[in-house]
């Protein structure tokens, strides 16, 4: 049985739609279109509701919205905790630099040729896994040799995650896993993970910390003087503070 990736088309033209549709379902069957939209606040309503997005064919330009609908929507998208890979399909190609900077898979102007969409669609199937529940992909930024910044993605299970810690800079985070590796400068909210993720047993613990009860070995009391509570884990990496006003949310969860 072949694994199908879940996509979607962004176009506000109805023809551009239903031609790559039409398209994929000929030439790709592999990618299944479970939905499109004709706008960008449409499209980002779909993918949240949905949650298991793999792809999205996606417009730049959208008249209804404005020329940079797209790529406003695109930032959007990568800063979700398991952002799906994005490919541009537009008629304008002055926005190709940009769409690298967001990190988009690829770039095809209108009109499309197919041999451009097969072997863009060919290197998605090598490199880019379909979506499972229980794994997630992270983008992370790591130091190259030259000091300098890149991206990496990462495909992490859930269950190696212990915990989730907000950074001092905005809108960034990092997360811990069991092996005692730290993905840092990660582009998403705490917020975002805890909305995403609390399904999952995740819980958050204070106001900087999201962990993973499954790895929780015990709640540690605090040491006289102290009302400090702690968390151990069963790898045995790290101890992490408990807020206090979430104590018993924490105790209802642990119970359960």
């Amino acid at each position: 049985m072949v694994n199908k990736r879940r996509v979607i088309l962004v176009d506000d033209e109805p023809l551009a739609r239903v031609g790559l549709k039409n398209s994929l379902k000929c030439r790709h069957p592999d990618f299944d279109v479970v939905a499109e939209a004709e706008s960008a606040a449409e499209a980002w309503e779909l993918v949240e509701q949905d949650g298991k997005i793999d792809g999205v064919f996606l417009d730049i330009h959208i008249q209804s919205e404005s020329e940079r609908a797209g790529l406003d929507l695109a930032f959007a998208l990568n800063h979700l905790v398991d952002p799906p890979w994005i490919i541009f399909v537009t008629g304008y190609a002055e926005h190709a630099l940009e769409a690298h900077e967001i990190h988009a898979v690829g770039y095809l102007v209108k009109p499309l040729e197919e041999a451009k969409v097969d072997s863009l669609l060919d290197w998605i199937r090598k490199n880019r896994p379909v979506s499972r529940q229980g794994r997630i992909s992270i983008r992370h930024r790591i130091k190259n040799g030259l000091a300098e910044y890149e991206w990496r993605t990462e495909f992490v299970d859930l269950n190696e995650i212990l915990y989730i810690h907000k950074n001092k800079s905005v809108n960034t985070v990092r997360v811990h896993l069991a092996q005692g590796i730290v993905l840092d400068g990660i582009n998403a909210t705490l917020a975002t993970w805890e909305t995403q993720l609390c399904q999952h047993g995740f819980l958050k613990i204070g106001k900087s910390s999201i962990v993973n009860l499954k790895l929780v070995r015990s709640l540690i009391s605090p040491p006289a003087g102290s009302e400090v509570y702690k968390l151990s884990f069963k790898c045995g990496i790290d101890e992490l503070s408990v807020g206090l006003d979430y104590l018993d949310k924490l105790h209802k969860a642990m119970k359960s």
